[in-house]
């Protein structure tokens, strides 16, 4: 039997689906995604793509039999009578031995008798012939089709399989096109901007500042049209973010209430927080929106339901709370503190799973966990981040930084992962234009950004659009900078 060596061509997912672009506030109805499974199947089959590559490229380097040609797969001097003919590449010993008569007994039915029904048959030959006789036989499992065509045809047995090949985000410089500002028909939310968030599903963005002001806006970069607009009577808003779905935003302050604006009811609740809690400035949502964690006074950190708005409990680290974020899971809440310490809880047991020193870290500033799960980033006031690889944080109390950046000098303000975790942003509040973005693969900064001699003024907040095609930048002087980033297609 002769081997024919031939690299397989593997089609790639692409999981970035393309928004509609409607300005509509109700969202689509949730897609079907399937790339997380597709990858846990490839990854038992074939193990990681870099040992898998790695064989294929093992096998293309194998000598050639001589004789044989590899265009065609038969040997020379051979005639396609003399091809051995294939075989079942998969079968189940117990299967064969089962026959007509055991498999009807144990099941207590009855077949009429004669031909593929026969008792003595083998059963396994009885619902090949019926699955036959209904479906047919699929092209790319045919046993007899000749070897000149390609095997990997069952690649392609999906439609949503042949799409575009996916490609990585280049290094050293940023394609990306300054648009017009996110809040360019108002400019009313300021002066500072202390959150800029964008709906999870629809291409709109939202805009809150100190004085009291939340926008919604049409995000298309040409015109970024004004939806709707609500104020809060002496309610400047420190931090707003969407939740269930995007159907409502939770809006904080410093007062001892928050208000919930539903977007289909255009109608704004507000909620007295309980005894001990005296504010709501700081606030993060966990990735299913069921729940927000509010950062207290002397270590306190309060859960609260983002349905009900009810406390639910109160968690207590030693120091206070800089900065709180959620793992992409949404099973841990990681909190930086003014000692330098991070604090990891178990969601699930709602107690202390782990405590490490951020290196280097004298008082943390900022905390950000990269989709992917794969890494968590944290901020001081000495101007360092600390890239770690998640697993590390989680083993030891002291972890090695798989980088450290330096390339700011100032507290840093925030730091976000966009949504496919190639990319990091890092920004000072304290000097203007102070802002980098960090290539997570080659380790290095884009160099081209921000642009030369551009106005960006001190930026107070930063976001990345759900599939990163936008990046905002709010400042303290009311703008909220958007940039569309041409690397990344949707919305």
């Amino acid at each position: 039997m002769f081997k024919q060596k031939r690299k397989r061509k593997h089609a790639v997912i692409d999981t970035n689906a393309a928004e509609s672009g409607s300005d509509d506030l109700i969202p689509p109805k949730e897609k079907v995604h399937i790339r997380d499974v597709e990858d846990e199947e490839s990854h038992i089959l074939f193990g990681d793509s870099k040992s898998f590559l790695k064989s294929l490229e093992e096998a293309a380097k194998e000598p050639v039999q001589a004789g044989v040609t590899v265009d065609s797969g038969i040997e020379s001097g051979t005639s396609e009578e003399d091809i051995p003919e294939r075989k079942p590449a998969w079968t189940d010993e117990d299967d064969a031995g089962i026959d007509v008569r055991a498999a009807l007994k144990s099941q207590s039915r009855k077949l009429p008798l004669g031909g593929i029904n026969s008792l003595d048959n083998k059963y396994s030959d009885l619902l090949k012939h019926k699955y036959e006789t209904i479906v047919g036989t699929p092209s790319w499992a045919s046993l007899h089709k000749p070897k000149s065509e390609p095997d990997d045809d069952i690649l392609h047995s999906a439609g949503f399989i042949q799409k575009s090949t996916a490609t990585t985000l280049p290094s050293k410089l940023l394609e990306f096109k300054k648009i017009k500002d996110l809040n360019c028909e108002t400019y009313t939310e300021g002066p500072y901007i202390n959150s800029v968030e964008f709906h999870p599903t629809s291409s709109v963005g939202l805009v809150a500042g100190n004085k009291g002001i939340a926008t919604l806006f049409a995000v298309d970069g040409k015109r970024n049209n004004k939806l709707h607009s609500v104020a809060f009577e002496k309610y400047p808003i420190f931090c707003s973010k969407f939740v269930k779905g995007g159907d409502e935003i939770i809006l904080g302050s410093r007062h001892q209430h928050i208000f919930s604006y539903d977007l289909i009811a255009s109608k704004a609740l507000r909620y007295k927080l309980p005894t001990g809690v005296t504010q709501c400035k700081k606030f993060v949502v966990s990735p299913d929106t069921q729940y927000f964690a509010v950062v207290g006074k002397w270590g306190e950190i309060h859960i609260f339901s983002s349905i009900t708005k009810d406390k639910l409990v109160t968690l207590q680290q030693n120091s206070d709370v800089t900065a709180l974020e959620f793992n992409a899971k949404g099973n841990m809440l990681f909190g930086h503190s003014d000692t330098g310490v991070v604090t990891v809880w178990d969601m699930n047991m709602r107690r202390v799973r782990h405590k490490f020193a951020d290196e280097g870290c004298l008082q943390g500033t900022a905390l950000a966990a990269s989709s992917s799960n794969q890494f968590l980033a944290t901020g001081s006031a000495q101007g360092i981040v600390n890239l770690y690889n998640m697993e590390d944080v989680l083993k030891t109390n002291n972890p090695k930084p798989h980088k450290t950046i330096y390339n700011l000098t100032t507290s840093i303000s925030d730091v976000t992962f966009n949504s496919s975790s190639e990319m990091l942003s890092l920004f000072s509040s304290e000097i203007k234009n102070s802002v980098k973005m960090y290539h997570i693969r080659s380790n290095s900064v884009f160099s081209n950004f921000p642009p030369f001699e551009s106005k960006l003024g001190h930026i107070n907040c930063v976001s990345f659009s759900p599939g990163s095609g936008f990046l905002a930048l709010g400042n303290r002087k009311s703008v909220v900078s958007l940039f569309r980033l041409k690397h990344f297609k949707n919305y």
